[in-house]
């Protein structure tokens, strides 16, 4: 099996087992999704990237889990499943919004780099992802299409949208 056929397959699982897990503590939310990262953006963030990543399980994100709750206060009740269900690796871990001064606008996410936990590694149809890890996000609905805007204004534009436009639409 190739190791992108294996993290397609994690990818796939790591989305049914969190939606399963939000459902058995009766999460509502709004969508979980994820991805997996395409082979140009990988290998941008190795070659053209700021030094961080000289191999290839330097890469944290390559297989993506978002969960879009329908509130703020829903963000955190996730979280604390999320904690209490997988490995994170809080080294690599943030929360978007607490980097911000308070007087500041910007990404408010929360991202988790996590493991399955040994339990699950132990069953037969998660031994193989022993070793996969991925990142969640978790955010709330609103701050979710703050953040597509965002993205899609500034972060991917062939042109750089003016600080001033970006301060503009964030406030």
């Amino acid at each position: 099996e190739s190791k992108f056929g294996l993290l397609e397959d994690f990818t796939e699982r790591v989305e049914k087992l969190v939606a399963e897990l939000l459902g058995e503590n009766s999460m509502a939310v709004h969508s979980i999704t994820s991805r997996l990262k395409e082979r140009p953006n990988l290998e941008r963030k190795l070659v053209g990237g700021d030094g961080r990543y000289t191999m290839l399980q330097d890469i944290t994100d390559i297989c993506g889990v978002r969960i879009v709750t329908f509130f703020s206060d829903g963000v955190h009740d996730v979280a604390k499943i999320i904690e209490s269900e997988f490995n994170i690796d809080w080294a690599n871990s943030v929360d978007k919004g607490a980097q911000l001064d308070p007087d500041k606008f910007g990404y408010i996410s929360l991202h988790y780099v996590a493991k399955l936990p040994n339990n699950r590694k132990e069953l037969t149809e998660y031994r193989r992802f022993s070793e996969c890890q991925f990142e969640i996000q978790i955010r709330s609905l609103l701050q979710h299409a703050w953040a597509e805007i965002e993205h899609d204004l500034g972060y991917k534009s062939e042109q750089a949208v003016p600080r001033g436009i970006r301060r503009r639409f964030s406030r």
